[in-house]
């Protein structure tokens, strides 16, 4: 169908989508932004806008703030009269009587080279798996979530250090310039759609906080993915005594990571030693990994120096083993 006059509803929540919004802005016309109702956090417990409301009240654009899309949602839409819908890190489910509002279709900005990690986490994912290149997807939304038809894709290299802080980091403006490029594409005709083959799809689930939990019988390169892909949530999380300790950064890239050996009967999450410029070694289940900070319950973050200094008993301890708990060879 041929739109020569976009007029873009965007649809968004956190930090990563404000470089597409802002974008858009520059050279199209964005009529309004819809994202969630702000919330409240912290201690006071005040409300918080969500990031894309910010850029649209600082942009001027109208912000339409919804929890679920019902008849109310669609006539507030269609007052704004846009015609495409774009969506980043939305979170609502369109169904197809919203859909129906937009005569030039919808399409969605999703981070992952698709089909690979469909679903909701697919940056934590592409970390969790260790993967040396991701990227980003622009794809029509249908009722099957993120199988569209791909209008463009962009690679990002990994080097084994991203933690998805960092990863969204670099995501977000490169989203930006695609999804230009690709309306560009769109409107002068140029643009070449491609279905989803799908016996390659694989799925990122909903994280909770329970997956933070590490198990210390795990390889160090499993644990390595898992605290980068967890930062900044749901946090790798273990115990120190009866602590929760919170393991913020490890050292080094994945991808040079060694396989250091250590002895037989060592139990694994057993602090071995500090190294300097590496920080604390802890036994895993095929080797040691290196910590570099941590962060115990209701304290500040440090480095493994200062960590030390203040708790030095964490040389030799066992990490997630509850205080009093006798060790799996009893001794």
């Amino acid at each position: 169908m041929s739109c020569p006059e976009l007029r873009i509803l965007f649809a968004g929540n956190p930090d990563i989508a404000v470089p597409a919004l802002k974008a858009l802005s520059q050279n199209f016309t964005v009529v309004g932004v819809l994202t969630n109702p702000d919330k409240p956090t912290g201690r006071g417990r005040h409300m918080e806008p969500p990031p894309v409301k910010v850029e649209a009240q600082r942009l001027g654009i109208p912000v339409l703030q919804y929890d679920r899309l019902r008849a109310d949602s669609r006539a507030s839409v269609s007052d704004l009269g846009p015609n495409l819908l774009i969506s980043f890190a939305c979170g609502h489910y369109f169904g197809p009587k919203f859909l129906a509002l937009f005569e030039c279709g919808a399409i969605n900005i999703h981070p992952s080279l698709l089909p690979k990690y469909r679903g909701s986490s697919p940056l934590q994912f592409a970390l969790l798996h260790g993967e040396r290149k991701t990227g980003i997807s622009v794809q029509r939304i249908v009722a099957q979530i993120d199988s569209g038809d791909i209008l463009s894709s962009t690679e990002i290299d990994l080097d084994g250090t991203e933690t998805t802080t960092t990863l969204g980091e670099l995501v977000a403006p490169l989203a930006a310039d695609l999804i230009v490029g690709t309306l560009e594409k769109w409107r002068d005709g140029s643009l070449v759609e491609r279905q989803q083959d799908e016996r390659e799809a694989t799925f990122s689930r909903m994280l909770t906080k329970a997956d933070g939990e590490i198990d210390w019988s795990k390889s160090a390169r499993e644990i390595h993915c898992m605290v980068r892909a967890f930062q900044p949530w749901p946090r790798a999380y273990t115990t120190f005594g009866d602590k929760t300790l919170f393991i913020t950064a490890v050292h080094g890239s994945l991808f040079d990571l060694s396989n250091e050996p250590i002895e037989t009967d060592v139990q694994p999450g057993t602090v071995l030693g500090r190294i300097k410029k590496k920080g604390f070694a802890i036994a895993c289940g095929d080797g040691m990994l290196h910590v570099d900070r941590l962060q115990l319950a209701q304290k500040k973050e440090m480095d493994s120096a200062a960590f030390s200094n203040g708790n030095p008993s964490i040389i030799g301890a066992v990490l997630g083993i509850a205080q009093g708990e006798v060790s799996g060879n009893g001794k």
